[in-house]
């Protein structure tokens, strides 16, 4: 199994190292405590390590100073040797009264440099302490967020959770009412077909009594109609040769008028020449039909031609223009259908003027716009008879369907 792998796992490794070592200082710190050098019998107990005695420079090996004196015994006399335990107890005084100090001083020192090491661990000890806070507190707040995250998680599996379960229930729903509305639909179709079944059954016995019926009727009117044909031909044989009668007597009767007629035709065709002829004679007519000019009509645009060729230049011209600029839904505007017809009827001046116009169509409104667009005609050059201009009749037939 590994550990410390995570931060978490990681920060609690670190919490626990230093709650271990805070422990460890507080134990040394709040050990025996201090106590003051007695003086019980004026002399000062050393508290301090025998190295910081031995270093006194006034203090030397109790040993050696036994030797010196023994040294200086068998030398002096017993006066003398008086004088000097005097001085040796004077110096043994002096030198108990320094080491003392000495011993006191230190003592003091190493006091107050094991306060200030109190201190210091004690400080050491509170910055520790802050710093365990400061990691168990971002420990807890991993944890929260952690938790957090957790929550969030488990939150979002929920909703998760909660739209799968909607959504299969929304699709069984839609499942159910599938198969409902598709059962309605085969139900309907089904009885759709049943009525269509059932109405065609009566259809077909309906045709079969209207097809009896209908024979029926059949033979009887083929019996009147044989009947009323044999009496209407009888009739039509009698009309027949009354007809007959009737026609001859008439022919003979249309014979003659032609004859009539015809000897008359000649006769005003023959005064009709004549008087053309004497006409002629005395300087010709005003007037010439467009079909027996010598020298037709000019229209715009149909100059340099033959006289035959400018008479039929000029017939599709004319129809051109009246047909571009006739109001073409004027027909069907006034309940007209199928095929129109105009004749426009006008005379070319000597000065090539368009001159009385007249139209002929099936009602006066047409010929009122027919009339409108002759007058439109751009000026001609006029019609020359024997070297002279006259006026020269015209007529043409503009045909037309009527837009639906």
């Amino acid at each position: 199994m590994k550990y410390l792998e995570t931060r978490h796992e990681r920060n609690s490794a670190k919490i626990t190292g230093l709650t271990v070592l805070i422990i460890g200082l507080l134990l040394f710190v709040v050990g025996a405590p201090y106590k003051e050098i007695p003086e019980e019998y004026g002399v000062a107990v050393n508290f301090v390590e025998p190295s910081e005695i031995t270093d006194n420079k006034t203090l030397d090996n109790p040993i050696k100073l036994d030797s010196q004196t023994e040294e200086i015994e068998e030398e002096v006399s017993p006066e003398q040797e008086l004088e000097d335990e005097q001085i040796e107890e004077v110096a043994e005084e002096t030198s108990e009264d320094e080491v003392e100090d000495n011993y006191e001083v230190k003592a003091q020192e190493k006091l107050a440099q094991e306060i200030e090491e109190q201190k210091a661990i004690e400080k050491a000890a509170r910055e520790e302490a802050v710093k365990l806070k400061d990691a168990r507190q971002e420990a807890a707040r991993e944890e929260a967020q952690k938790q957090k995250a957790a929550e969030e998680l488990l939150e979002q599996k929920e909703k998760e959770a909660l739209r799968t379960k909607e959504a299969e229930e929304k699709a069984e729903a839609e499942r159910i009412e599938k198969e409902r509305k598709e059962k309605e639909r085969k139900e309907k179709i089904e009885a759709k077909r049943l009525a269509d079944t059932k109405a065609k059954e009566e259809r077909e016995a309906e045709a079969e009594r209207e097809r009896a019926r209908k024979a029926e009727a059949e033979q009887i009117a083929k019996a009147k109609a044989e009947k009323t044909a044999k009496e209407k031909a009888d009739r039509e044989a009698r009309a027949e040769a009354e007809r007959l009668a009737k026609a001859k007597v008439a022919r003979e009767a249309k014979e003659r008028a032609d004859k009539a007629a015809a000897a008359k035709a000649a006769k005003a065709e023959s005064d009709r020449k004549a008087a053309a002829a004497k006409k002629n004679k005395s300087g010709g007519s005003d007037v010439v039909g467009f079909a027996l000019i010598e020298e037709a009509p000019i229209y715009p645009g149909c100059e340099g031609l033959s006289n035959d060729a400018r008479k039929q230049c000029m017939s599709t011209k004319v129809k051109q223009f009246v047909s571009s600029n006739f109001n073409g839904d004027l027909a069907s505007n006034l309940g007209l259908t199928g095929n129109q017809k105009i004749t426009i009827y006008f005379k070319i001046s000597k000065t090539g003027q368009i001159v009385d116009i007249r139209a002929k169509a099936g009602d006066p409104k047409l010929e009122e716009e027919a009339k409108r667009v002759t007058k439109l005609l751009p000026k001609l050059k006029p019609g020359i008879q024997q070297g002279k201009p006259v006026t020269v009749p015209y007529s043409i037939p503009i045909r037309f369907k009527a837009k639906q």
